[in-house]
């Protein structure tokens, strides 16, 4: 599909849905910001000030929201008050988006309006994101999903849109290593020293992970900035900062794609979470756009030539067209809480 046509998709699936988007000014809620301004003008962002983001963070989902010419609210949360954020477990996200959306249901005027959005794309569903799950206890529908939208695609079509959007909208607590304790303090340090980086590195992925006071710099193109001078200065800037160790990492920001393995003619793909089957099963049975021919055993799903493991394994026989059938069966993946 071009990609003329998949914006055209979108528009039409978002026309006239009077709409409640969380707004990040991301790639994924900017693209779905841009098309409600075109459709569905009488929709309205909501941004969450939970203290955990870039210091600029807020201010540039002001003025996206006002260049969109669409209403924005923006709610201010202290996750920094709760004690379970503090102790940064494994369940931070979830629990954070479980907070966050539950404020925006919480808005005088929540229920005069017909759709909660938010952004996750198809690409999303291929990490270990447990936040993912609270959409559906939420009743959040994800425009980007149900129109096959892939982040490939949204940076496409930001593109040809010709829209800007922000490149630092990821919560802070998210580069502190899980289960260490995280703090303003800490969250500041990050934050000035990521600031300081894209000063002199123009890539698009700059993360300074925090463990202990040694910052592990993580960029998309890290052998680009071996550079003797550069790296003395980021050290020294950093150590000044308040870090005790600076460490480049040389396998690069990873970034998520689509890529299939192959074993004895049979094309795979292992996601990196285990998969509840049952509602798997039932997800697959109630999407008409995927019929009733499946069989659910014990460990695996049978649908059409698709089995889908337990373990998190999608695989079918060799074919020419493996990623439009995988996509076509991801939305309906459940991962195991």
């Amino acid at each position: 599909m071009k990609i003329e046509e998949k914006i055209e998709k979108l528009k039409e699936y978002l026309k006239d849905k009077k709409s409640i988007l969380a707004f990040s000014a991301g790639s994924d809620s900017t693209l779905i910001a841009y098309i409600l301004s075109q459709v569905s003008p009488n929709s309205v962002l909501v941004t969450i000030d939970n203290n955990m983001m870039p210091k600029d963070f807020i201010n540039y989902t002001k003025e996206k929201a006002k260049e969109l010419n669409l209403k924005h609210d923006v709610i201010n949360v202290n996750f920094l008050k709760n004690p379970e954020f503090i102790s940064n477990n494994q369940k931070r996200c979830y629990n954070c988006r479980k907070i966050m959306y539950l404020k925006i249901q919480e808005l005088s005027y929540f229920n005069e309006y017909d759709y909660f959005l938010e952004g996750t794309n198809l690409t999303d569903l291929l990490e270990d994101r447990p936040g993912i799950l609270v959409r559906k206890t939420y009743n959040m529908t994800s425009p980007l999903i149900e129109c096959g939208i892939t982040k490939n695609d949204v940076f496409n079509m930001i593109k040809y849109l010709n829209l800007t959007y922000s490149h630092n909208t990821t919560c802070l607590a998210t580069r502190v290593k899980t289960n260490e304790e995280v703090s303003m303090e800490k969250f500041k340090l990050i934050d000035e020293a990521e600031t300081y980086l894209k000063k002199y590195i123009k890539q698009e992925n700059i993360r300074v992970r925090f463990d202990s006071y040694t910052a592990t710099i993580s960029i998309d193109e890290p052998l680009e900035v071996l550079d003797k001078n550069l790296i003395k200065n980021i050290r020294d800037k950093l150590q000044e900062l308040g870090f005790k160790k600076v460490l480049l990492d040389i396998t690069g920001y990873m970034k998520t794609k689509l890529t299939y393995n192959i074993d004895n003619n049979i094309y795979f793909y292992k996601l990196p979470y285990n998969i509840d089957l049952k509602r798997t099963y039932e997800n697959i049975i109630e999407n008409t756009k995927l019929g009733e021919e499946s069989k659910l055993n014990s460990k695996t799903i049978n649908y059409e030539d698709i089995t889908i493991e337990d373990n998190g394994k999608i695989s079918m026989p060799e074919t020419n067209d493996f990623i439009d059938k995988f996509n076509k069966i991801l939305p309906s993946i459940e991962r195991k809480i």
